[in-house]
């Protein structure tokens, strides 16, 4: 986990319909439409101070991803976002998020760390992983137990029983820009500054995603590939 990264900002469930459907609008429209998206959260959630939290998350999941975003939108037309799989829409809304809040990346990686030691894991584990980069206060608690939430939703993890998390499914990436976009979302929120091509198979981040399919050639839309004395060569962030 990476100490530069200790802002929170994460104080409500934001469900992924809402994700996925103001991402659809924004790039259809090139806008966020507030009044709109809040009409939307109201329908899934009650009281309108938690409404008006999660209006503002969804606020910075567009704003913060503005620059990949506009890139996104000029290679994958509004058709081909219609067409992407489901594990394809899970991957692109899940790396999203985490570049808006860095502590959803860093929970998911620390599940992953202890999924490669043991089969099971406590929420209070991993808090206490997390209490080390954030500090043990409530605004953790709380970002913790609403990505969890999340997590499940789309089944990177899967709840055994309460308070006990197992690994979930990995998601299937069949598109190239989401790949993409997923290796972004590692080398930045890491602290690297590449990654060798060799590499994506083995760090933890990478324990959720199915790449196998996905080749990495010179036509690249946010990372730039380049040649090493050895192996495969490295990407790095353009």
């Amino acid at each position: 986990m990476n100490k530069r990264y200790s802002y929170i900002g994460l104080e409500s469930r934001v469900q992924y319909e809402i994700l996925e459907a103001t991402l659809y609008d924004y790039l259809d429209t090139g806008l966020f439409d507030r009044v709109k998206c809040l009409s939307h959260i109201k329908q899934l959630t009650k009281g309108e101070n938690r409404a008006n939290k999660i209006l503002k998350h969804i606020g910075l999941f567009i704003s913060r991803n503005s620059t990949v975003l506009e890139q996104f939108a000029k290679s994958v037309s509004l058709e081909t976002f219609k067409d992407l799989n489901i594990s394809d829409r899970y991957a692109l809304i899940i790396s999203l998020f985490s570049n808006s809040f860095p502590i959803t990346y860093d929970t998911l990686t620390s599940f992953a760390q202890v999924f490669n030691v043991q089969e099971n894991v406590s929420k209070e584990a991993i808090i206490q992983k997390i209490s080390s980069v954030y500090g043990s206060n409530r605004s953790m608690h709380i970002a913790v137990g609403e990505l969890l939430t999340l997590f499940t939703e789309i089944g990177l993890i899967s709840r055994k029983k309460v308070g006990i998390y197992t690994r979930g499914h990995k998601l299937k990436v069949s598109n190239k820009f989401v790949a993409e976009l997923i290796i972004l979302t590692d080398i930045k929120l890491s602290g690297s500054k590449s990654i060798l091509v060799e590499d994506i198979s083995s760090r933890v981040w990478y324990s959720y995603f199915d790449l196998g399919l996905i080749e990495f050639q010179d036509s690249l839309s946010y990372l730039t590939k380049m040649e090493s004395s050895m192996g495969k060569g490295y990407l790095t962030i353009r």
